[in-house]
């Protein structure tokens, strides 16, 4: 091989070397390029959107129970009926029409028939429940009907308060609840918006489009502060309040 083709291959391999250089700086400055816009493009600010409403339910759900005890079966049955009679002759008086009135079944336990046994000093072998509920879209007059319970203890009829620490009764609920989530689910939004737009605004930004969304917690309270947005809460109250917390990410410009 002669002098000139070593000098020859060296000159090649230099240039092949520097090109590749180039190339090489060239690529890492438009990737880096790129990378910059992304991470420009894709700018967003997290926020909360708050909304609160008062509203008054649309519902009422009364139930009243009865119960009697006896020693002698026919005769607690036949109280439990005149009891339960009481009970819808006062319903009527109040107001509330048949449709709105459902009588529930009678239980009878019969406390020395019990599979884990009775006690042989109780005073009364049967027990006898029954009930009647009340399903009513006028909540006031189901209100007022609840403080004048008092005329048919005056008669003599035993109402069963139920479990202490069970469900409200009266229980006063939104049955339209559905029809309001779309406009609490907008006012949420535009909640967010707004704090997302001062939060742009202090960092020299502007709002953009909402690139995700998150409907978050959605909880009825009662007028005493109790969340009541379980199905069976321990409290219930004719007006509520609805708080509505969604998160939303907005993308800044």
């Amino acid at each position: 091989m002669s002098l000139y083709q070593d000098r020859s291959e060296v000159t090649a391999s230099v240039i092949m070397g520097f090109c590749l250089i180039i190339g090489l700086a060239a690529g890492g400055w438009f990737i880096g390029k790129g990378m910059a816009r992304f991470k420009s493009d894709t700018r967003t600010v997290t926020v909360k959107g708050l909304v609160e409403r008062e509203v008054k339910s649309d519902q009422a759900v009364w139930t009243l129970g009865l119960r009697r005890a006896s020693d002698a079966l026919p005769d607690a049955h036949q109280r439990i009926t005149a009891d339960r009679d009481a009970v819808l002759a006062f319903l009527k008086k109040q107001g509330f029409p048949d449709t709105e009135v459902e009588r529930q079944p009678t239980r009878t336990v019969d406390k020395l028939a019990r599979d884990y046994g009775g006690q042989q000093n109780e005073r009364f072998r049967y027990v006898v429940t029954a009930a009647v509920t009340v399903k009513s879209a006028n909540v006031d007059l189901v209100r007022s009907a609840t403080g004048a319970t008092e005329e048919l203890i005056k008669a003599g009829v035993i109402l069963d308060g139920g479990n202490e620490g069970g469900p409200a009764n009266p229980r006063f609920v939104v049955s339209k609840f559905n029809a309001l989530r779309p406009q609490l689910l907008a006012d949420a939004t535009r909640n967010a918006r707004e704090i997302a737009t001062q939060f742009a605004a202090d960092s020299g930004a502007s709002v953009g489009a909402i690139r995700s969304a998150n409907q978050g917690n959605i909880q009825i309270f009662g007028t005493d502060g109790n969340d009541e947005s379980a199905p069976f809460s321990a409290t219930s109250t004719p007006a509520k309040k609805i708080r509505v917390v969604s998160t939303f990410e907005f993308e800044l410009k």
